[in-house]
């Protein structure tokens, strides 16, 4: 048995960000909680100006400059709600989209953030109407229940997830992700690409996460390496955009052991979520290789350099080869070291923030155990 989320509608093309007041004033709605980072305050200003044109209120939301922690979010609910707005927008990264999600959901359910990420608390109400236009192609936000949240008390980053707080519109625009860096276009792609072949061999692979996961990776590949040497390639950034939110479907099948230790590990060495899926995803297929050949050898596929005269065993290894390269020649980093300033991990404090903060090792092709954090952690330095 198995279910899938999805949103309600997706827009994809150029400008389509213009579409955002026509579908708002569909709904009746008058004031838009509008979240945004701090990056491209041109579009912002475009977005707002169109707002006021069709006559509706906008209170931009540009306090979350990373990613987000639970005073990002309180703070968010309470001007939510002081201000009067009656929907959510938001235009950015992943963080941005995570935060905003998160803020519609405790808009109309109450409460702090901390209640549902740590004590148990559950969504009961709808949240308000809410469209995500992703900024980087990495994340797949737009296209999942999860907000990423960090825990400013404990240090821990931990998710928040129900299924009402996925996006009900989600415009896919190439123009608005074109001019951004190569080190930023490089970290996401890594970020999609692990989304995609983790969900894929994930124990709790369906046929629709499979075939999501399959098509990211066919676009990833096409088109990462181009937006890197050729960062205003639009149909190239329309790939990896689609690519993303493929992924993002993906992972409704749960991650693997890659995510399972970037996320806190990124959390406890300000490692960009993306830099630390980037450092573990090899490592995760090599020690899964075992218990998922035959996946990692349609993977070789998709990623076009599967040898049909070859074993499955080749071109489960030609997989992992593969993305060692596209690593390699996006300049995208392989080890922790440079995060680490000199200092001499602890192993024992990493490993317990592993399991503290895991919620997906179940679906890991391979047991993992606390013998095998400490493998792995060593094989990233």
């Amino acid at each position: 048995m198995w279910e899938m989320v999805n949103n309600r509608k997706i827009l994809y093309g150029e400008n389509k960000i213009e579409e955002i007041p026509g579908i708002l004033k569909w709904y009746g709605l008058k004031k838009v909680f509008f979240a945004t980072g701090n990056s491209n305050p041109a579009l912002y200003e475009r977005i707002g100006k169109s707002l006021e044109s069709a006559g509706i209120g906008y209170f931009m939301y540009n306090r979350i400059k990373g990613e987000p922690d639970l005073h990002v979010i309180n703070n968010g609910r309470d001007l939510y709600l002081t201000e009067g707005c009656d929907c959510t927008l938001a235009v950015g990264g992943g963080s941005v989209l995570d935060a905003a999600k998160a803020i519609g959901m405790i808009v109309t359910n109450g409460g702090l953030a901390e209640d549902y990420q740590m004590n148990g608390r559950v969504a009961t109400t709808l949240p308000p109407f809410f469209i995500a236009v992703p900024t980087t192609a990495g994340t797949g936000s737009e296209a999942t229940k999860v907000s990423v949240v960090k825990n400013n008390y404990n240090g821990l980053k931990k998710s928040m997830y129900h299924d009402t707080m996925i996006a009900d519109v989600s415009i896919l625009d190439p123009l608005v992700t074109v001019g951004m860096p190569k080190h930023l276009t490089a970290a996401t792609g890594m970020d999609a690409l692990s989304h995609a072949i983790e969900s894929y061999v994930s124990l709790n692979a369906t046929p629709i996460s499979e075939m999501n996961g399959l098509q990211s990776i066919r676009l990833i590949k096409r088109s990462l390496e181009k937006v890197c040497t050729h960062p205003e390639d639009v149909q190239a950034r329309g790939d990896m955009l689609v690519g993303s939110y493929f992924g993002g479907c993906a992972i409704s099948a749960g991650i693997g052991i890659a995510h399972i230790m970037a996320q806190p590990i990124g959390a406890m060495y300000n490692i960009p979520h993306g830099d630390a899926c980037s450092i573990f995803l090899p490592l995760a297929m090599e020690f899964n290789l075992e218990k998922a050949t035959k996946k990692y050898a349609d993977i070789a596929e998709a990623l076009g350099v599967a040898v049909y005269r070859d074993s499955v065993q080749e071109n489960a290894l030609r997989a992992i080869e593969e993305v060692k390269r596209i690593r390699t020649s996006i300049g995208a980093p392989d080890s922790l070291k440079p995060y680490l300033s000199g200092q001499r991990p602890d192993f024992d404090f990493m490993v317990e923030t592993v399991k503290k903060t895991t919620g997906h090792v179940t679906c890991n092709p391979r047991k993992v155990d606390e013998q095998v954090y400490r493998q792995i952690f060593n094989l990233a330095l």
